[in-house]
């Protein structure tokens, strides 16, 4: 079977998080780049108050993204990377 379909497929240049949760998108653009940001992306993606159901697979996929990205760009990663090599570590012998 052939597809002879001159149907376009339209994109959004929008995310699935910026469609389906705007306020929380806004939230994330205001926080990036400041303290408050690891704290507020960790609470939406751990659930302290065991009430949430959960978000759908692909906002925690764009999610475990921006975590990804935050990592990348933190300060944190940086002292990690830095820390001294563990080749001559051992346990008193």
């Amino acid at each position: 079977m052939t597809n002879n379909s001159s149907e376009s497929v339209s994109i959004s240049p929008l995310s699935h998080l910026e469609l389906a949760f705007p306020r929380i998108a806004e939230t994330l653009c205001k926080a990036w780049g400041t303290a408050e940001i690891d704290a507020y992306l960790q609470s939406l993606m751990i659930d302290k108050r065991s009430t949430r159901i959960g978000f759908p697979a692909e906002i925690v996929e764009e999610l475990m993204l921006l975590d990804g990205l935050l990592w990348e760009l933190s300060e944190k990663r940086q002292r990690f990377l830095n820390t001294p090599d563990d080749a001559d570590f051992s346990f008193g012998g």
